[in-house]
This record gives structure tokens, C-alpha cells and sequence, in this order.
């Protein structure tokens, strides 16, 4: 139960290749995928770590792999949170950069459609944010995180901050 039958060396770096494999695998994917999950996606997930689980463990069965391959995983994800902090380039790699969606109200649709979002989601998030046309919109943003961020016209604020009518 809890001698190893592998290499405990051996079970760091295949942690190691898998976390870098599947890294590279979701950061293909598109940052809408993780602002925005779906039951699919999850699915997706969930199907991966079944799929890259035999490449982790190998013939390896006892605790003490176990705890060493999710040891290995936690500082892998530690460290990269750390150089993300610290070096800027290597954050940008990670990361990505934030893609502008609408500009003074136009769609840059060219972006909206390398990042496959949908006119519903689009419009969903201008209703989120409390707008009713684009016009109303000087900059709309995909954050890194998936999210979408946007900052209204100097003419839609002030007609957000007017008091309703009775």
C-alpha cells in the first residue's frame, strides 16, 4: 500500500509532461471556455483527467505515488502562479492577453469570431452590465479569465445615474 512499484523521480517528471501537455491543451482552447463553463465543458474535463490519468500513474498503485504525483502537481501549479507574479512575459504566455470586443460601440467582429463568441453572448453581457445598445458602449474587453468587461460612453453613465421617473 504504500512502497512504491515505480520510480519516485520517474512519477515527477511524467506529473511534470502531463501538467505541461494539458496546460498547452487548455490554453488552446480559448478563454470564453473558462469565463463561461458549460455542462460539455465540464464534461470535456473530466473526460481529459480520466484520459491523461494512466500517464500519470503508469503501473504505480500505492498512496505514497499518489502523494507524490499530486505533490508534484500542487508545486508545478504553485510555481507557475509565482513566475506569472513576478515576470510579466511569462504571465502574458500563461495568460494571454485581454482581446477588445467593441470599440466606440462598433463589434470588432474579426476577434469575436477567433474567440467563437456568440451575438446572444455578446448581448447577454451588454444586458449584464446594465446597457441597451452598443452605441452606449466606448470599450468592451474578454478578460483573460473569460469574462467579459465593459466600460459605458460618458453619456450612458449619466443616464444611469439619472434618478427613474415616478
Amino acid at each position: 500500500m504504500w512502497s512504491l512499484s515505480t520510480n519516485g523521480w520517474e512519477l515527477v517528471v511524467r506529473a511534470a509532461l502531463v501538467y505541461l501537455i494539458v496546460f498547452a491543451l487548455l490554453r488552446t482552447i480559448g478563454k470564453k471556455q473558462f469565463g463561461e463553463m458549460s455542462p460539455f465543458d465540464f464534461v470535456l474535463l473530466l473526460i481529459i483527467s480520466e484520459a491523461v490519468s494512466n500517464g500519470l500513474i503508469g503501473d504505480e498503485k500505492s498512496i505514497t505515488g499518489a502523494a507524490i504525483l499530486a505533490l508534484t502537481l500542487v508545486t508545478l501549479n504553485t510555481g507557475v502562479d509565482f513566475l506569472s507574479f513576478k515576470f510579466r512575459p511569462f504571465e502574458k504566455l500563461v495568460e494571454g492577453d485581454m482581446q477588445v470586443l467593441v470599440k466606440k460601440g462598433q463589434i470588432i467582429e474579426k476577434v469575436r469570431h477567433r474567440e467563437k463568441i456568440s451575438m446572444s453572448e455578446m448581448e447577454a453581457s451588454l444586458r449584464e452590465h446594465g446597457l441597451a445598445d452598443w452605441n452606449q458602449v466606448l470599450l468592451a474587453v474578454l478578460e483573460t479569465n473569460g469574462k467579459i468587461s465593459m466600460i459605458p460612453t460618458a453619456e450612458s453613465k449619466s443616464e444611469n445615474d439619472r434618478p427613474a421617473a415616478t
